[in-house]
């Protein structure tokens, strides 16, 4: 029997994804976690029954989210990624050759572990290079809690469910603004803000 997995996230409508193959299904501490295979999308990241990832355009999303602010920045050269343990956006960030360090504050660290070895292509080792840092925390308690000053800072959570709700609140955005230098640039993925202001 095929398994179909569906997006829960949006109230009045719902879209579904064959499962061909599930390659790890798991409650973590802080989610809800399934990599499956689907025909048409590759392999397909959900977390709390909200698609996060696809293989198959994958890099349409991490390049929008790295490149763009990067690039209207003269030389970015400390980048903050919160969330975004798949490695598809510091892996964008990482092609800046001004970046001397770029931060990755992931939640769940079995996001970072079940990537590396579902779709090591995705981070494509930039978890290794030498201008990575890793930091598995809770991001808006890192953001409220550094020092650091950072050129842009690009939050690459999943919906406002989940351990992601915090990162879409006032009190994350004013210590984001604290956190960046002056002319920084802050970055979020935020769905449809006309559709969920």
């Amino acid at each position: 029997m095929v398994r179909w997995v569906e997006e829960t996230f949006h109230p009045h409508w719902r879209v579904r994804l064959e499962a061909a193959r599930v390659l790890h299904e798991v409650k973590t501490e802080h989610q809800h976690l399934v990599i499956f295979e689907n025909p048409t999308w590759g392999t397909v990241l959900m977390l709390d029954g909200v698609c996060q990832l696809t293989t198959s355009d994958e890099f349409v999303y991490h390049e929008m989210m790295a490149h763009v602010p990067l690039m209207a920045m003269a030389r970015p050269r400390r980048v903050l990624v919160v969330g975004g343990g798949d490695g598809g956006v510091l892996r964008e960030v990482l092609k800046h050759p001004s970046v001397e360090k770029a931060t990755l504050c992931e939640i769940d660290r079995a996001v970072i572990d079940l990537s590396l070895k579902h779709y090591p292509e995705i981070a494509a080792g930039c978890l290794d290079d030498a201008r990575a840092d890793v930091v598995i925390a809770d991001g808006l308690k890192y953001v409220a809690e550094t020092r650091e000053k950072f050129d842009a800072i690009i939050v690459d959570s999943s919906e406002p469910i989940g351990p992601s709700a915090v990162l879409h609140t006032r009190e994350f955005f004013t210590d984001c603004k604290r956190a960046l230098k002056e002319g920084g640039i802050l970055v979020t993925q935020n769905g449809l803000p006309f559709r969920f202001p």
